[in-house]
């Protein structure tokens, strides 16, 4: 398996731990604008 190439200027989706707001964004938009909880990247898994 070889791993995808990093482009900053690509757009990831993120989603809010607590109550499931989606955002897309090319950085981590931080804390959610409806709960105020950090938002993590859905590329990512959860271990």
């Amino acid at each position: 398996m070889i791993d995808a190439p990093y482009d900053p200027a690509t757009e990831s989706t993120y989603e809010c731990l607590e109550c499931g707001h989606l955002v897309t964004a090319t950085s981590n938009p931080g804390t959610c604008p409806e709960c105020n909880v950090c938002y993590r990247n859905t590329a990512m898994p959860l271990e």
